[in-house]
């Protein structure tokens, strides 16, 4: 099992690495020196706050994501280029978007901070974060700076995660209150759930759920940034926008899709 979920992760990463690099939005590709963020020979990435570029948006259920084109591509180097043994072991600063997974491959609940490469919004970068306790953690959505030691770990679901983390939240931010709340998770990390649903719903049975696409067909929705990637079919009694719209989905999880789904237009991503 755990071979099939590595597989299935690292078929997500390099779509997105190909999808940046040879892709459908426009300046995607990265060119960012990884000297800059590589923080040093102690630790992976030692950031400051003038390193960090907001999108511009925040409004309604919508969150104000980190922009960070060093974070991406020093993990492309780790997760794509194999680089991640140079930086295992070391300690690590990270900050950005802090989000919740379900990984029903697994039996266990993940946890990451997350952000953008740029205003396309279409390359992402995600850290794991193993919490020694899961009291008092950030509402899903704040802005949180992370700072642990990055290690190797079979466990963790794509090979490495941040071990020891001491995790502040420097913007908190109202989640929805769904059960799964993809709507603050990156496009890589809503994909990875996605795949959870579509294949292991039945261990997400009856749970209310938020998630973010765009519009299909009348019944469903798929990847909000690359076509022929998923589809999530959707029950909803609503009239669906028009097809490629961007869209908010909320409703109850039933048999691989969304239920009792309200639809609304979104342009917060």
């Amino acid at each position: 099992m755990k071979k099939i979920i590595a597989l299935t992760l690292a078929f997500v990463l390099a779509f997105s690495f190909a999808a940046c690099s040879g892709g459908n939005k426009e300046n995607a590709s990265p060119s960012a020196d990884t000297s800059q963020a590589a923080g040093g020979s102690d630790s992976v990435v030692t950031t400051k706050a003038s390193d960090y570029k907001s999108s511009g948006k925040s409004s309604g259920k919508s969150f104000e994501p980190v922009i960070n084109s060093n974070e991406y591509v020093l993990y492309n180097n780790i997760f794509y280029n194999k680089q991640g043994g140079e930086y295992d072991g070391k300690p690590v600063i990270k900050e950005g978007t802090f989000a919740t997974l379900y990984d029903e491959y697994s039996g266990v609940t993940r946890y990451y901070v997350w952000g953008y490469y740029d205003n396309t919004k279409c390359c992402d970068w995600q850290w794991e974060i193993k919490p020694d306790s899961t009291d008092n953690l950030p509402d899903n959505g704040s802005l949180v700076s992370v700072t642990g030691t990055f290690v190797s770990d079979e466990n963790a679901l794509d090979g490495y995660w941040i071990i020891n983390p001491e995790i502040k939240t420097k913007m908190p931010f109202n989640a929805p209150e769904e059960d799964i709340v993809m709507s603050t998770m990156s496009a890589t990390l809503e994909r990875v759930e996605a795949l959870n649903l579509l294949n292991k719903g039945e261990g997400l049975e009856g749970k209310s759920i938020i998630c973010y696409g765009r519009v299909l067909t009348p019944n469903s929705i798929q990847s909000p940034y690359y076509n022929n990637d998923y589809e999530i079919p959707v029950e909803t009694k609503d009239e669906m926008p028009a097809i490629g719209m961007m869209v908010l989905v909320s409703g109850t999880v039933k048999g691989g899709k969304i239920v009792n789904a309200k639809v609304e237009l979104t342009e917060d991503y």
